[in-house]
Protein backbone atom coordinates (compact mmCIF):
# COMPACT_ATOMS: atom_id res chain seq x y z
CA UNK A 1 0.00 0.00 0.00
CA UNK A 2 3.07 2.21 1.03
CA UNK A 3 4.58 1.23 -2.51
CA UNK A 4 1.31 2.00 -4.50
CA UNK A 5 1.21 5.31 -2.65
CA UNK A 6 4.51 6.20 -3.64
CA UNK A 7 4.49 5.23 -7.23
CA UNK A 8 1.33 7.67 -7.62
CA UNK A 9 3.19 10.56 -5.89
CA UNK A 10 6.43 9.77 -8.69
CA UNK A 11 3.70 9.44 -11.68
CA UNK A 12 2.35 12.94 -10.51
CA UNK A 13 5.57 14.88 -10.14
CA UNK A 14 7.10 13.35 -13.32
CA UNK A 15 3.60 14.14 -15.17
CA UNK A 16 3.85 18.15 -13.46
CA UNK A 17 7.74 18.10 -14.54
CA UNK A 18 7.20 17.28 -18.14
CA UNK A 19 4.42 19.74 -18.10
CA UNK A 20 5.57 22.56 -16.36
CA UNK A 21 10.06 22.06 -16.08
CA UNK A 22 10.43 19.96 -19.17
CA UNK A 23 9.65 22.92 -21.36
CA UNK A 24 11.72 25.58 -19.58
CA UNK A 25 14.68 23.43 -19.93
CA UNK A 26 14.16 22.11 -23.59
CA UNK A 27 13.69 26.22 -24.07
CA UNK A 28 16.92 26.64 -22.81
CA UNK A 29 19.21 23.52 -24.71
CA UNK A 30 16.75 25.41 -27.40
CA UNK A 31 15.15 21.82 -28.67
CA UNK A 32 12.69 22.65 -30.98
CA UNK A 33 10.84 19.73 -30.93
CA UNK A 34 10.07 19.95 -27.69
CA UNK A 35 8.58 23.82 -28.39
CA UNK A 36 4.92 24.49 -27.36
CA UNK A 37 3.09 24.21 -31.31
CA UNK A 38 1.51 27.23 -31.56
CA UNK A 39 -2.02 26.96 -33.24
CA UNK A 40 -2.36 29.19 -36.30
CA UNK A 41 -6.05 29.55 -37.53
CA UNK A 42 -6.23 30.10 -40.88
CA UNK A 43 -8.48 33.10 -41.88
CA UNK A 44 -11.96 32.00 -43.47
CA UNK A 45 -12.05 32.36 -46.96
CA UNK A 46 -14.00 35.23 -48.41
CA UNK A 47 -16.77 34.69 -50.33
CA UNK A 48 -16.29 35.46 -53.83
CA UNK A 49 -17.95 38.58 -55.20
CA UNK A 50 -18.49 39.15 -58.90
CA UNK A 51 -17.30 42.34 -59.67
CA UNK A 52 -19.66 44.32 -61.66
CA UNK A 53 -17.92 47.14 -63.83
CA UNK A 54 -19.93 50.01 -64.75
CA UNK A 55 -18.62 51.35 -67.91
CA UNK A 56 -19.79 55.56 -67.51
CA UNK A 57 -20.09 57.05 -70.72
CA UNK A 58 -17.95 60.06 -70.39
CA UNK A 59 -20.22 63.85 -70.32
CA UNK A 60 -21.11 65.36 -73.19
CA UNK A 61 -19.97 68.79 -73.54
CA UNK A 62 -22.34 71.15 -72.85
CA UNK A 63 -22.91 73.41 -75.66
CA UNK A 64 -23.34 77.01 -74.42
CA UNK A 65 -26.17 79.00 -75.60
CA UNK A 66 -25.11 82.00 -77.21
CA UNK A 67 -26.41 85.11 -75.14
CA UNK A 68 -28.49 87.43 -76.78
CA UNK A 69 -26.95 90.55 -77.79
CA UNK A 70 -28.70 93.73 -75.49
CA UNK A 71 -31.66 95.14 -78.19
CA UNK A 72 -30.45 99.16 -77.58
CA UNK A 73 -33.04 100.92 -76.01
CA UNK A 74 -35.01 103.49 -78.26
CA UNK A 75 -35.64 106.19 -76.13
CA UNK A 76 -38.37 108.46 -77.29
CA UNK A 77 -37.57 111.70 -78.53
CA UNK A 78 -39.62 114.33 -75.98
CA UNK A 79 -42.48 115.59 -77.70
CA UNK A 80 -41.87 119.21 -78.61
CA UNK A 81 -43.20 121.70 -76.57
CA UNK A 82 -46.86 123.06 -77.47
CA UNK A 83 -46.91 127.06 -78.68
CA UNK A 84 -48.67 128.99 -76.23
CA UNK A 85 -52.03 129.71 -77.44
CA UNK A 86 -52.10 133.48 -78.75
CA UNK A 87 -55.48 134.75 -77.56
CA UNK A 88 -56.74 137.43 -80.00
CA UNK A 89 -58.05 140.37 -77.46
CA UNK A 90 -60.36 141.43 -80.05
CA UNK A 91 -62.37 137.79 -80.73
CA UNK A 92 -65.60 136.99 -79.48
CA UNK A 93 -66.06 134.93 -76.78
CA UNK A 94 -69.41 133.51 -77.03
CA UNK A 95 -70.90 133.77 -73.24
CA UNK A 96 -72.14 130.51 -71.57
CA UNK A 97 -75.95 129.85 -71.77
CA UNK A 98 -77.55 127.83 -69.19
CA UNK A 99 -79.62 124.89 -70.00
CA UNK A 100 -83.56 125.54 -70.10
CA UNK A 101 -83.81 123.48 -67.02
CA UNK A 102 -81.00 125.21 -64.79
CA UNK A 103 -83.17 128.72 -66.18
CA UNK A 104 -86.54 127.20 -65.14
CA UNK A 105 -84.91 125.73 -61.85
CA UNK A 106 -86.23 122.42 -63.57
CA UNK A 107 -89.51 123.54 -64.52
CA UNK A 108 -90.54 124.99 -60.90
CA UNK A 109 -89.93 128.78 -61.48
CA UNK A 110 -91.49 129.40 -65.71
CA UNK A 111 -90.90 133.19 -66.53
CA UNK A 112 -94.28 135.54 -66.96
CA UNK A 113 -93.28 135.96 -70.32
CA UNK A 114 -93.94 132.37 -71.15
CA UNK A 115 -97.53 132.97 -70.31
CA UNK A 116 -99.89 132.69 -72.43
CA UNK A 117 -98.97 130.67 -74.82
CA UNK A 118 -100.69 127.77 -76.83
CA UNK A 119 -100.28 124.37 -76.08
CA UNK A 120 -101.51 121.18 -77.31
CA UNK A 121 -103.10 118.77 -74.58
CA UNK A 122 -101.99 115.35 -73.99
CA UNK A 123 -105.25 113.81 -72.26
CA UNK A 124 -109.06 114.58 -72.05
CA UNK A 125 -109.58 117.67 -69.58
CA UNK A 126 -113.02 119.03 -68.62
CA UNK A 127 -112.79 122.53 -67.17
CA UNK A 128 -115.88 124.37 -64.68
CA UNK A 129 -116.51 127.71 -63.59
CA UNK A 130 -119.27 128.95 -61.55
CA UNK A 131 -121.19 131.86 -62.87
CA UNK A 132 -123.30 133.28 -60.19
CA UNK A 133 -126.15 130.76 -59.76
CA UNK A 134 -125.14 128.74 -62.52
CA UNK A 135 -121.52 126.66 -63.76
CA UNK A 136 -120.26 126.21 -67.13
CA UNK A 137 -118.12 124.00 -68.29
CA UNK A 138 -116.34 122.95 -70.90
CA UNK A 139 -114.45 119.56 -72.33
CA UNK A 140 -111.64 118.82 -74.24
CA UNK A 141 -110.33 116.04 -75.84
CA UNK A 142 -106.48 114.93 -75.71
CA UNK A 143 -105.10 116.81 -78.82
CA UNK A 144 -107.20 119.59 -78.56
CA UNK A 145 -105.74 123.37 -77.97
CA UNK A 146 -105.32 124.98 -75.04
CA UNK A 147 -103.20 128.51 -73.34
CA UNK A 148 -101.06 128.05 -70.82
CA UNK A 149 -101.70 131.26 -68.63
CA UNK A 150 -99.64 130.73 -65.56
CA UNK A 151 -98.14 128.56 -63.62
CA UNK A 152 -99.76 126.41 -60.44
CA UNK A 153 -96.97 125.47 -58.59
CA UNK A 154 -95.75 122.43 -59.67
CA UNK A 155 -98.49 122.40 -62.68
CA UNK A 156 -99.84 125.37 -64.70
CA UNK A 157 -103.07 127.12 -65.67
CA UNK A 158 -104.84 126.38 -68.77
CA UNK A 159 -107.90 128.21 -70.32
CA UNK A 160 -109.56 127.55 -73.56
CA UNK A 161 -108.11 131.49 -74.48
CA UNK A 162 -106.09 134.05 -73.17
CA UNK A 163 -108.44 136.27 -72.01
CA UNK A 164 -111.38 133.17 -70.77
CA UNK A 165 -111.65 133.26 -67.05
CA UNK A 166 -112.55 129.62 -67.15
CA UNK A 167 -109.08 128.12 -66.32
CA UNK A 168 -108.15 124.69 -64.63
CA UNK A 169 -104.56 123.65 -63.00
CA UNK A 170 -102.96 120.42 -65.19
CA UNK A 171 -99.69 118.91 -64.69
CA UNK A 172 -96.90 120.16 -67.15
CA UNK A 173 -97.01 116.29 -68.51
CA UNK A 174 -100.51 116.61 -69.63
CA UNK A 175 -99.43 119.03 -72.37
CA UNK A 176 -96.54 119.72 -74.57
CA UNK A 177 -95.58 123.55 -72.84
CA UNK A 178 -91.97 121.65 -72.50
CA UNK A 179 -91.66 120.82 -75.82
CA UNK A 180 -92.57 124.20 -77.53
CA UNK A 181 -90.58 126.09 -74.34
CA UNK A 182 -87.11 123.78 -75.49
CA UNK A 183 -87.48 124.07 -79.17
CA UNK A 184 -88.13 128.37 -78.79
CA UNK A 185 -84.90 128.13 -76.37
CA UNK A 186 -82.63 126.80 -78.95
CA UNK A 187 -83.78 128.62 -81.65
CA UNK A 188 -83.35 132.02 -79.27
CA UNK A 189 -80.12 130.49 -78.15
CA UNK A 190 -78.70 130.52 -81.48
CA UNK A 191 -80.14 134.29 -82.37
CA UNK A 192 -78.94 135.74 -79.13
CA UNK A 193 -75.52 134.48 -79.91
CA UNK A 194 -75.12 135.39 -82.81
CA UNK A 195 -76.69 139.01 -81.99
CA UNK A 196 -73.54 139.49 -79.51
CA UNK A 197 -71.53 138.27 -82.03
CA UNK A 198 -72.74 141.40 -84.63
CA UNK A 199 -72.83 143.59 -81.75
CA UNK A 200 -68.98 143.05 -81.22
CA UNK A 201 -68.25 143.19 -84.29
CA UNK A 202 -69.91 146.19 -84.64
CA UNK A 203 -68.07 148.17 -81.72
CA UNK A 204 -64.80 146.79 -82.79
CA UNK A 205 -65.35 148.67 -85.90
CA UNK A 206 -67.15 151.61 -84.80
CA UNK A 207 -63.69 152.21 -82.58
CA UNK A 208 -61.53 151.61 -85.83
CA UNK A 209 -63.95 154.78 -87.41
CA UNK A 210 -63.09 156.81 -84.62
CA UNK A 211 -59.55 156.21 -84.19
CA UNK A 212 -59.23 157.29 -87.76
CA UNK A 213 -61.77 160.06 -88.08
CA UNK A 214 -60.68 163.46 -88.72
CA UNK A 215 -60.18 165.85 -86.27
CA UNK A 216 -62.91 168.33 -85.89
CA UNK A 217 -62.69 171.50 -88.35
CA UNK A 218 -61.45 174.47 -85.73
CA UNK A 219 -64.06 177.19 -85.50
CA UNK A 220 -67.12 174.77 -87.15
CA UNK A 221 -70.95 175.38 -85.78
CA UNK A 222 -71.27 173.32 -82.46
CA UNK A 223 -74.45 172.00 -83.58
CA UNK A 224 -73.48 168.32 -82.88
CA UNK A 225 -71.93 168.40 -79.79
CA UNK A 226 -70.61 164.90 -78.50
CA UNK A 227 -73.36 163.52 -75.62
CA UNK A 228 -72.05 165.14 -72.33
CA UNK A 229 -71.03 161.81 -69.33
CA UNK A 230 -71.66 162.69 -66.09
CA UNK A 231 -69.32 161.78 -63.08
CA UNK A 232 -70.99 158.62 -62.09
CA UNK A 233 -70.62 157.57 -65.77
CA UNK A 234 -74.24 157.94 -67.12
CA UNK A 235 -76.01 160.16 -69.93
CA UNK A 236 -78.06 162.90 -68.40
CA UNK A 237 -79.41 162.70 -72.14
CA UNK A 238 -79.84 159.31 -72.29
CA UNK A 239 -81.51 158.99 -68.94
CA UNK A 240 -83.98 161.44 -69.94
CA UNK A 241 -85.13 159.47 -73.00
CA UNK A 242 -85.33 156.59 -70.57
CA UNK A 243 -87.89 157.95 -68.10
CA UNK A 244 -89.95 160.11 -70.75
CA UNK A 245 -90.66 156.67 -72.45
CA UNK A 246 -88.47 156.63 -75.61
CA UNK A 247 -87.93 153.71 -75.07
CA UNK A 248 -89.27 150.92 -72.14
CA UNK A 249 -87.64 147.61 -72.22
CA UNK A 250 -84.13 149.34 -71.10
CA UNK A 251 -84.69 150.72 -67.19
CA UNK A 252 -81.49 152.38 -65.82
CA UNK A 253 -81.21 150.57 -63.16
CA UNK A 254 -80.82 147.59 -65.15
CA UNK A 255 -77.52 149.24 -67.11
CA UNK A 256 -74.47 147.31 -66.37
CA UNK A 257 -71.94 149.25 -68.76
CA UNK A 258 -71.91 152.73 -70.55
CA UNK A 259 -69.51 152.59 -73.63
CA UNK A 260 -68.02 155.72 -75.11
CA UNK A 261 -69.64 157.75 -77.68
CA UNK A 262 -68.77 157.02 -81.42
CA UNK A 263 -69.52 159.71 -84.13
CA UNK A 264 -70.29 158.09 -87.28
CA UNK A 265 -72.13 159.93 -90.85
CA UNK A 266 -72.98 162.99 -88.14
CA UNK A 267 -74.32 160.78 -85.95
CA UNK A 268 -73.46 159.70 -82.42
CA UNK A 269 -73.64 156.12 -81.04
CA UNK A 270 -73.56 155.50 -77.02
CA UNK A 271 -73.66 151.52 -76.59
CA UNK A 272 -75.09 150.45 -73.71
CA UNK A 273 -75.05 146.84 -72.13
CA UNK A 274 -77.67 146.09 -69.89
CA UNK A 275 -80.26 143.12 -68.86
CA UNK A 276 -83.15 141.89 -69.67
CA UNK A 277 -85.94 139.73 -68.66
CA UNK A 278 -86.69 137.47 -71.66
CA UNK A 279 -89.13 133.91 -71.47
CA UNK A 280 -85.66 131.87 -70.75
CA UNK A 281 -84.80 133.83 -68.27
CA UNK A 282 -82.85 137.14 -67.37
CA UNK A 283 -79.72 137.73 -69.89
CA UNK A 284 -77.48 140.36 -70.50
CA UNK A 285 -77.45 142.58 -73.88
CA UNK A 286 -77.05 145.26 -75.87
CA UNK A 287 -78.85 148.30 -77.35
CA UNK A 288 -77.49 151.62 -78.97
CA UNK A 289 -78.98 155.09 -78.78
CA UNK A 290 -78.50 157.30 -81.72
CA UNK A 291 -77.96 160.94 -80.72
CA UNK A 292 -77.70 163.90 -83.04
CA UNK A 293 -77.97 167.53 -82.38
CA UNK A 294 -78.91 166.80 -78.46
CA UNK A 295 -81.49 164.47 -78.47
CA UNK A 296 -82.06 161.02 -78.72
CA UNK A 297 -83.40 160.07 -82.38
CA UNK A 298 -83.96 156.01 -81.64
CA UNK A 299 -83.01 152.81 -80.18
CA UNK A 300 -81.88 149.86 -81.48
CA UNK A 301 -80.14 146.50 -80.88
CA UNK A 302 -76.70 146.45 -81.30
CA UNK A 303 -76.10 144.26 -84.14
CA UNK A 304 -79.31 143.27 -85.38
CA UNK A 305 -80.92 146.90 -86.16
CA UNK A 306 -84.19 146.23 -84.63
CA UNK A 307 -85.59 149.12 -82.96
CA UNK A 308 -85.62 148.06 -79.61
CA UNK A 309 -89.58 148.76 -77.94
Amino acid sequence: MKGILVLIIAAALGYLSYQYAYPILSEYVKFEKHKKQEIVVAPAPKPFVKKVVAVVEPPKPVMEQPKPEPKPVMVPKPEPMPEPVVIDPNAFIAPVIPSIEEATKNWAALPKSAFPRQVTMKRDLELSMKVGNNTASTKVKAGGSMFAVGQDGANIFVSPSDTSPMKGSVSLEDTDLKEVLSKGYEVWKVTYVATLKRAHEFKLAAAERAKNAPPPTPGAKAGNDKPAKDKDGTYPLLLTSMKSGQVTEIKPAAIKEWGEPVLTDGVWTVTVKYETETMFGKFDTEAQAFVKNGAVEKWIYTGSGEVVP
